[in-house]
C-alpha cells in the first residue's frame, strides 16, 4: 500500500500571506461551491512512486486558489521496468505496448481510489500526466490508459496534456509555469520556482501586477539524472540520501566546471525550448569523477549541476522582457529573487546549500514557504492544469513553450453514466 496524508494544513493561498489579504490574482470573489480535483504524475527518470495529489479548488481560471486535501505516493511495481524499455525505445509488440497501458492505467486507478475514499471525497476531475515514454518536438507520448480510471472513479478525466501545443507548433513543455504562478506567485516580490527532477526546469514568475504575460519557464540541465549515477556507480545506493556524502565530501573544482559546461544549455536565453530529455549523458559525465573518493565525487556532482543551474538563471534573468527586479548596490548586475525548490532533490543539503550559496538569494523549499510537499507540487499542478482547461483557460503559454496552444488543450474522457440494460 502507498503512503497517504490526509487533512494537512497545507494551503496554497498561504503563499499570499505576505500580500495583504489578497483573494486571488485579481482580487475578484471566489466561487463558492468548491471543486475537487486529482493530480497524478511520475518522473521521467521513473525511478520513483506514483504521486497523487486531491486538492480542493475554490474560484475560476486565474482566479482559483488552491487547498491540499490529501496526497499519497503509491509504487509502480513491475510495470516500472516495463515503462523503462518502452522509454529506452525498445522494440515491443502493440500487444505488449497495451498491456502496459492499461496496467499502467490499472495503478492509477487503484490508487486515486485509495486516496479518494481515505478523504471521503469523490472527485469531480481526474488529471492524468501519464509517463513520458518519448519527447521529441512535434511528437510526444505520455503512456497511459485512462479507461481504468474513468471507470473506477466515475467522473470527468483528462490526459494527454501536451498532444495540443505540440500539434499547434509549440514545444509541449514546460506546461507548469501557470499552475507554479497560482500556487506561487504573489504582489509583492517576483518568485523563482525550480524543479530538481530528473531534469531541473525553472519558473520565473512576475509579481501578480505584472500578469501571466511575464512568466517565463525554461530547462537548464540534468539533475537526478547525475546525482542517481553517481550515488548508484561510487555509493552503491539508489540516491544520495539528503545529499549526506556530498555533504562530507570536497568538490573538485576543475573537473565540476568540465562536468558544468557539458550540462548547461546551448540555447541563448529567452529562447523556448524542450524541457525533457533522455539523461543518457549521465553515464560519460561521472566517469569524469572515477579517481575521486566517493564523497569527493557526489560533491563535485553537486557543485557542476549548482553552477550550471545558477549561470543558466542569471543568464535568462538578464534577457530583455524577463522580471522586473531591482538590483541594489551590495547585490551582483542580474540578483537572483526569493527562489522556492521542489522535487526529489530539493531534500538533497548539499545541493541546496550550493544554489543558495552561489546564488546569494533567499532559498527555501517550497514545504517550508507555503506546505507544498517539494515531491508533490506536479502531481497538485496537474490537478490545477486540469481545472483551468474545464475553464477554458489554454495553460501552455506563448513565452514558454514557444507558441500557445490553438486548440484546448488535453483530452477528455467524460463522466461514464452507467445504467442497468434493459431486457429485451
Amino acid at each position: 500500500m502507498g503512503r497517504r496524508s490526509y487533512g494537512k494544513p497545507t494551503v496554497a493561498e498561504s503563499a499570499q500571506r505576505e500580500d495583504d489579504g489578497a483573494m486571488g490574482p485579481t482580487n475578484r470573489p471566489l466561487r463558492e461551491t468548491p471543486r475537487f480535483v486529482v493530480g497524478t504524475m511520475t518522473g521521467t527518470s521513473i525511478d520513483g512512486d506514483l504521486d497523487a495529489a486531491l486538492i480542493e479548488i475554490r474560484g475560476e481560471a486565474l482566479d482559483m486558489n488552491a487547498k491540499i486535501v490529501a496526497t499519497g505516493s503509491w509504487p509502480l511495481g513491475a510495470v516500472a521496468a516495463d515503462l523503462r524499455r518502452v522509454a529506452a525505445q525498445e522494440p515491443l509488440t502493440a500487444g505488449e505496448f497495451a498491456r502496459i497501458a492499461r496496467a499502467f492505467g490499472e495503478i492509477h486507478a487503484d490508487a486515486i481510489a485509495l486516496l479518494c475514499e481515505g478523504a471521503g471525497v469523490q472527485p469531480d476531475l481526474v488529471v492524468l500526466h501519464g509517463q513520458t515514454v518519448f519527447h521529441a518536438p512535434p511528437l510526444t507520448w505520455q503512456l497511459l490508459d485512462p479507461w481504468p480510471v474513468a471507470l473506477r472513479m466515475k467522473c470527468r478525466v483528462r490526459y494527454d496534456l501536451r498532444s495540443a501545443n505540440l500539434v499547434s507548433g509549440g514545444q509541449g513543455a514546460p506546461i507548469t509555469p501557470i499552475a507554479d504562478y497560482i500556487l506561487f506567485a504573489s504582489n509583492r516580490d517576483p518568485k523563482v520556482v525550480m524543479n530538481l527532477g530528473g531534469f531541473i526546469n525553472v519558473t520565473l514568475l512576475p509579481t501578480r501586477g505584472q500578469g501571466i504575460s511575464a512568466i517565463r519557464g525554461f530547462d537548464v540541465c540534468a539533475c537526478n539524472h547525475l546525482l542517481d549515477r553517481v550515488a548508484r556507480t561510487r555509493l552503491g545506493s539508489a540516491f544520495d540520501r539528503d545529499g549526506e556524502a556530498a555533504t562530507r565530501g570536497n568538490s573538485d573544482v576543475a573537473i565540476a566546471q568540465r562536468i558544468a559546461q557539458a550540462i548547461a544549455p546551448t540555447h541563448a536565453p529567452g529562447a523556448a525550448r524542450r524541457s525533457l530529455g533522455t539523461g543518457d549523458e549521465a553515464a560519460r559525465l561521472v566517469e569524469l569523477t572515477a579517481a575521486l573518493s566517493p564523497q569527493d565525487a557526489c560533491s563535485t556532482i553537486v557543485e557542476a549541476i549548482a553552477d550550471a543551474t545558477i549561470r543558466t538563471l542569471r543568464a535568462e534573468l538578464s534577457a530583455p522582457g524577463t522580471l522586473q527586479i531591482t538590483a541594489s548596490s551590495h547585490e551582483p548586475s542580474t540578483p537572483i529573487p526569493h527562489t522556492l525548490l521542489a522535487g526529489g532533490s530539493a531534500r538533497n543539503r548539499a545541493l541546496h546549500a550550493a544554489l543558495a550559496r552561489r546564488s546569494g538569494a533567499i532559498v527555501q523549499t517550497t514545504d517550508e514557504w507555503n506546505g507544498v510537499p517539494v515531491g508533490m507540487r506536479e502531481a497538485v499542478e496537474m490537478a490545477i492544469l486540469g481545472a483551468l482547461a474545464d475553464d477554458g483557460v489554454r495553460y501552455s503559454l506563448a513565452r514558454v513553450t514557444g507558441i500557445a496552444s490553438l486548440i484546448p488543450e488535453s483530452a477528455v474522457l467524460e463522466a461514464p453514466i452507467l445504467a442497468e440494460r434493459t431486457q429485451v
